[in-house]
Formats: structure tokens, C-alpha cells, sequence
């Protein structure tokens, strides 16, 4: 219980800082150097989120090196490239992962 009333306090004060900037600041105050790195924050939380479940299977004896989730990661990325449609690179990657996990 207690841990739950941390993560939501926590949770809601992230989100008064954040909101509090969004809300107060007009887009047209903010610097263009500044829009164009906060423009690059979200892919790389998405890469940061990802990249270890490319690299890196659980397992029974821990954290193992996976051929075949960075094999079917490369095709996702290609696919990704290729159609520009999120829908068919998820599709596409999850297809690629279960060929890649039968065959390797």
C-alpha cells in the first residue's frame, strides 16, 4: 500500500512539472534551439525502452544475449523504413521474432 501511495505521488508531481511547463509556457516563448531537442526526447525514451528487450531475453539463468530478437528488431527496422506504416512493422517484427525463435 505504501508503495502505491509513492508511485502516485510521485506520478502526480511529475505531472504538475510537466504540465505546468506545457500549460503556462506559449509555444512561441520557447526558443527554436530548445523545441528542436525536446522534439528528439520521445524516440529516444521509445529506444531507451526498447533496446533491452532487442538485446537481451529473460531467462531461468538470467539475462541472455537473444540472436533472434535482434535479428527480427533489424527486420522491424527495415520494414519500418521500407513501409513507413506502424502497423505492418509490428505485424511484420512479431512475425520475423516467431520465425526467427522456431528456426535459430
Amino acid at each position: 500500500m505504501t508503495f502505491l501511495v509513492v508511485a502516485l505521488a510521485v506520478s502526480l508531481a511529475s505531472l504538475v512539472v510537466k504540465g505546468l511547463f506545457t500549460c503556462f509556457v506559449p509555444p512561441d516563448r520557447i526558443p527554436s534551439s530548445v523545441d528542436a531537442i525536446l522534439r528528439y526526447i520521445p524516440p529516444a525514451a521509445l529506444a531507451a525502452l526498447v533496446a533491452p528487450a532487442i538485446f537481451y531475453a529473460k531467462t531461468a539463468q538470467g539475462n541472455v544475449f537473444s540472436p533472434s530478437r535482434l535479428l527480427a528488431g533489424l527486420g522491424a527496422l527495415a520494414i519500418a523504413a521500407h513501409s513507413r506504416n506502424v502497423l505492418v512493422t509490428i505485424v511484420g517484427g512479431m512475425a520475423l521474432l516467431v520465425f526467427f525463435q522456431l528456426f535459430l
